[in-house]
């Protein structure tokens, strides 16, 4: 059986994406990655083979670099570590380029079927202006919301809703384009904020949209899957105690546990929108009623995929399996009242080098891949990514 993976990047210090190759080698995956040169990721001593983008790489570039990986590696799935590739991804079946010869149009538009599933619900389910909706549809709790073009369309939601309220793009990780408004003056200037927002590739073609939200107080909760052929195969639950940057960057801290309306509510979305492979939802926990209530779906590698490996429920190993014809060797959740806190290095290191976390929680450390971890320890004065 091939148990080629290809992992695709076009970010250079995504955490999440240095540090499943481990995680997937040790379930039985050969590992390849394309990414930009001097990234973390290609650090990893469990990255069998990596291919480079060019530097200023345009799409056609991509194109072509993710064209001679795929000849070489010949992987049994592609799977995105960071939006943009996502994006790239889902573009080769949805608008592939011209020039792209018929023969490889189609090979690389069913490799990529294969590894993230029904095209119908890509763009939905990765654009948040159209996921609250879509979501709400197939039974999943989401803010009260409206999707606007105009400030004065926003101005009405707020007035009925009262502030704070939330104004979103479609498109952007970590928080970006996500704005918390407390009031009518600051309203207008995200908005006009938003509206000026160069977007990445694949952004809006018609007039921007904007979805505006009630705001809900509470923790986030995210919810890290795999899924195969419109299954759940195994997930579980953190909860982000601390973020940094505050308050929507990414966890440094987290409490995993199992929740299960995050993953009713998951599975809900993974077989509404035949989602393969790995992917994270955000949820927020509203604070007095403990009611989850959707943010946005992740369709690529995430800090938490990773994580299962410490807490016993093993996502990679899970698709190991159900690619080879296999019943799973491990348990799909956490149990009933189990939970685990967690410091990730080097985030919380990162954050801050004498928090009393890393003495007091569990590590999650590369101990086994010794260079990536003196990597991640040069990273004191860089900027660090999901």
């Amino acid at each position: 059986m091939n148990n080629a993976i290809l992992l695709v990047s076009t970010a250079t210090q995504y955490i999440g994406t240095a540090r499943i190759p481990a995680a997937l080698t040790h379930a039985g995956f050969e590992v390849s990655l394309l990414t930009p040169r001097n990234s973390l990721a290609e650090k990893s001593r469990f990255v069998r083979r990596c291919d480079f983008i060019p530097d200023d790489a345009s799409p056609m570039d991509w194109l072509a670099a993710f064209q001679q990986s795929v000849a070489a590696v010949s992987p049994r799935l592609v799977l995105p570590c960071d939006d943009n590739s996502v994006r790239l991804l889902q573009a080769l079946i949805l608008a592939p380029p011209v020039a792209l010869p018929v023969a490889a149009r189609f090979a690389l538009g069913s490799l990529v079927r294969e590894s993230l599933g029904d095209p119908k619900h890509y763009v939905t389910s990765v654009d948040k202006v159209l996921l609250a909706p879509a979501a709400e549809a197939l039974g999943v709790r989401v803010p009260p919301h409206r999707v606007v073009t105009t400030l004065e369309d926003a101005q009405k939601f707020a007035a009925t809703h009262g502030y704070p309220v939330v104004l979103k793009l479609g498109h952007g990780a970590g928080g970006r384009w996500v704005r918390i408004v407390p009031d009518r003056g600051a309203l207008g200037l995200a908005f006009a904020e938003l509206l000026a927002a160069s977007l990445p590739l694949l952004g809006e073609a018609t007039a921007r949209q904007v979805l505006v939200q009630k705001h809900i107080e509470g923790s986030i909760v995210l919810q890290s899957l795999v899924a195969w052929k419109g299954e759940v195969l195994g997930g579980y639950a953190r909860e982000k105690l601390i973020a940094h940057p505050p308050p929507m960057g990414p966890s440094t801290v987290s409490r995993t546990f199992h929740c299960p309306e995050a993953r009713l509510f998951a599975e809900r979305l993974a077989v509404g929108f035949g989602m393969n492979a790995f992917f994270g939802v955000e949820f927020i926990a509203e604070r007095q009623t403990g009611e989850l209530y959707l943010l946005e779906i992740n369709r690529r590698i995430t800090p938490g995929t990773h994580v299962g490996t410490l807490v016993d429920v093993d996502l990679c190993a899970a698709l190991h399996a159900a690619l080879n014809g296999c019943a799973p060797a491990g348990r799909n959740d956490l149990a009933e009242g189990e939970e685990h806190v967690l410091a990730h290095f080097p985030q919380e290191w990162l954050r801050d080098p004498l928090s009393r976390h890393l003495r007091e929680c569990r590590l999650d450390l590369p101990w086994d891949d010794p260079q990536l971890f003196e990597a991640m320890l040069a990273m004191r004065h860089e900027e660090w990514e999901v």
